[in-house]
C-alpha cells in the first residue's frame, strides 16, 4: 500500500502490518532474555555430548575445559582452559574459564564468573517462563502467516527471484552492502525470504522442541522426543547450537539495518510506514 506522497525523492509505503510489528518485538524481547538466562544456564557446564549420556566422564564433542592435571582447582592465576571442538583443542587460557565454588558440590569450571545473586535456579525458571512466550507467540503468528496469506504474499520467493541471474545479483549487492531502491525496496530479497522462513520454520521450531526434550515432565508424557533427537544431551546440543545460530541471525539483521537505513527500517517496524529512495535517475 502507499500513502502517495514523496518527500525528498522517496516514497512512503505501508510495509509492515500490526501483526508483523507486535511479534517482530515481542520475539525480539523474549529471545533477549532467553540468550541471557540460557547463557548463565550453559555457562554452569560449558560442555556438549551426543546421546543420552553426558557429564565429567564423557568425550563432548564442543566443550570449553580445565587442562590443569587433577581437575579445576581455584588457584590465584588464571585458570588453565581449552576451547575443545572434536579431536581438536584451543588453548585460552586467561581469556575465557574461571573456578568456581559451588560449596557441598564440589567446584564448577564455567566460561565467566557470574554474580552469586544470579541463582542457577531462577535462570531456569526465567528461562522455562521465556520459552513458552516465545512458543506462543511462534504459534500465533505461524497461524496468521499460514491462514492470512502473508506466506505466499510476502515470504515465499517469487519466480523472478530464484532465476540465476537475479540470485547472483542479489549475492553481490549483500557483498557490497548495496541497499535496495526503487521497485526492489518494495519486496524483501531473496536472501531476506530464504533466512526469515529458515527461522520461521526451522530456527524457533527446533528450539523449542530440543528445549522440551530435556524437560523430565514433557518427556515422561513424550517419550518420541528422545527418538527424535537421539537422547536428551543431543537436544541440547542441538538447542545450543540453534541458539547460535540465532545469535548470527540477529547481528546480520542488525548490519543490514545499518545498511538499508537504520532510522527508516526502525521506524517501519514502530509504525508501518516505510520511505522507499528512489531508483538513480528516476
Amino acid at each position: 500500500m502507499t500513502d502517495g506522497s514523496a518527500i525528498a525523492g522517496t516514497e512512503r509505503v505501508y510495509r509492515h502490518p500490526l501483526a508483523v510489528r507486535l511479534w517482530h518485538w515481542v520475539t525480539a524481547a523474549t529471545v533477549v532474555g532467553l540468550l541471557f538466562t540460557g547463557f548463565n544456564i550453559f555457562n554452569i557446564h560449558p560442555r556438549l555430548y551426543w546421546g543420552e549420556v553426558g557429564n565429567a566422564h564423557t568425550i563432548p564433542i564442543i566443550a570449553l575445559e580445565s587442562t590443569e592435571t587433577g581437575g579445576p582447582r581455584p588457584t590465584t592465576r588464571p585458570a588453565p582452559a581449552a576451547l575443545r571442538l572434536g579431536s581438536h583443542l584451543w588453548d585460552v587460557t586467561g581469556h575465557l574459564g574461571v573456578v568456581a565454588d559451588a560449596g557441598e558440590d564440589g567446584l564448577y569450571f564455567m566460561i565467566v564468573a557470574t554474580p552469586d545473586s544470579w541463582q542457577f535456579g531462577a535462570m531456569r525458571a526465567w528461562h522455562f517462563a521465556l520459552a513458552w512466550m516465545l512458543f506462543l507467540t511462534w504459534a500465533c503468528y505461524s497461524v496468521y502467516t499460514l491462514v492470512g496469506g502473508r506466506l505466499r504474499r510476502t515470504l515465499l520467493p517469487s519466480a523472478r527471484q530464484v532465476t540465476a541471474r537475479a540470485i547472483v545479483q542479489d549475492l553481490w549487492d549483500h557483498l557490497r552492502l548495496r541497499a535496495p531502491r526503487g521497485e526492489a525496496a518494495r519486496h524483501y530479497n531473496l536472501l531476506q525470504k530464504l533466512s526469515y522462513l529458515i527461522v520461521l520454520f526451522c530456527l524457533i521450531p527446533s528450539i523449542v522442541l530440543s528445549g522440551l526434550t530435556m524437560s523430565n515432565a514433557v518427556t515422561a508424557r513424550f517419550p518420541e522426543l528422545y527418538a527424535l533427537f537421539g537422547g536428551r544431551q543431543s537436544a541440547r546440543t542441538v538447542h545450543a547450537l540453534c541458539a547460535l545460530a540465532l545469535c548470527m541471525f540477529a547481528l546480520v539483521h542488525i548490519v543490514q539495518l545499518f545498511v538499508a537505513g537504520f532510522i527508516n527500517e526502525v521506524r517501519s517496524m514502530i509504525t508501518g510506514q516505510f520511505e522507499i529512495p528512489r531508483e538513480s535517475g528516476k
